[in-house]
């Protein structure tokens, strides 16, 4: 085969860009929507080129997503390839038990499944409730054609109020979303509320030359930990996709 292009392992959007499908998978109050909100501020702030299409969202008179959230990004060049830049919609679900159907419909076309996970006691049921579900909607591609990353919200808590990690990435393992000599690299931990918090201390912060380069553009090195903690799995998911697909062309 010639030079393979993104456009011959990915779908297009009308603009005729190759486009990868990402989904924020999750049980209701886990923060998904949160994590999607920091990674639009944080594109904002560094490469306010990249952003697409703003982020949007249709939700209820408390806040919570009824629908879905979606942004769209573009990715960098990719070292050593002559690839265009390949385009990335972030989309979440809502979490509750009524909006199943929407769930199933976000769902279609996914190329990677971002897992988002709560550390909370009392998320136990429904954490296991969501990883089922999204092997179920996918089927045997779960893990396998459809690569999957676990990301556990809220490690801010203590170690009284959080479930066990370990419990979580055995559900993982046996649902077969991850391998066990993987785990390290698929399941990824940190905290929303810390990364939000962050990033608005920078943006109020009086000293802001520090953070920002002649370009009035944040400074990667300045990211805080926990933005790179959430930015990390996306990275790794987006990476995983790419991969994946590049494998299965070379061997048809």
């Amino acid at each position: 085969m010639s030079q393979i292009e993104l456009s011959d392992i990915f779908s297009v959007d009308r603009e005729g860009k190759p486009t990868m499908k990402i989904v924020l998978f999750g049980p209701p109050l886990s923060g998904k929507t949160s994590m999607l909100t920091v990674f639009n501020a944080l594109r904002r702030m560094e490469n306010p080129e990249t952003i697409v299409s703003s982020l949007t969202k249709i939700q209820d008179d408390s806040g919570r997503t009824v629908f879905f959230d979606q942004g769209v990004f573009q990715t960098p060049p990719f070292k050593g390839k002559k690839f265009d830049r390949l385009r990335y919609q972030l989309w979440t679900i809502p979490g509750e038990e009524r909006h199943k159907v929407q769930r199933e419909i976000v769902m279609k076309g996914v190329d990677g499944v971002l897992l988002f996970l709560n550390f909370e006691k009392n998320a136990k049921e429904m954490n296991n409730a969501t990883i089922l579900e999204a092997k179920e909607i996918v089927g045997e591609e779960f893990g396998e054609k459809i690569p999957v990353v676990a990301y556990i919200n809220k490690s801010d808590l203590s170690i009284e109020e959080r479930i066990d990690k370990r419990e979580i990435i055995q559900k993982l393992i046996d649902e077969g979303a991850i391998h066990s000599d993987k785990a390290a690299n698929y399941v990824m931990t940190g905290s929303c509320l810390d990364a939000r918090n962050d990033l608005l201390s920078i943006l109020t912060s009086k000293s802001t030359d520090e953070y920002f380069d002649e370009s009035n553009r944040l400074r990667v090195d300045k990211r805080p930990e926990p933005v790179w903690l959430i930015v990390r799995p996306i990275q790794k998911l987006t990476q995983l996709v790419v991969e994946q697909r590049l494998q299965y062309v070379q061997n048809i």
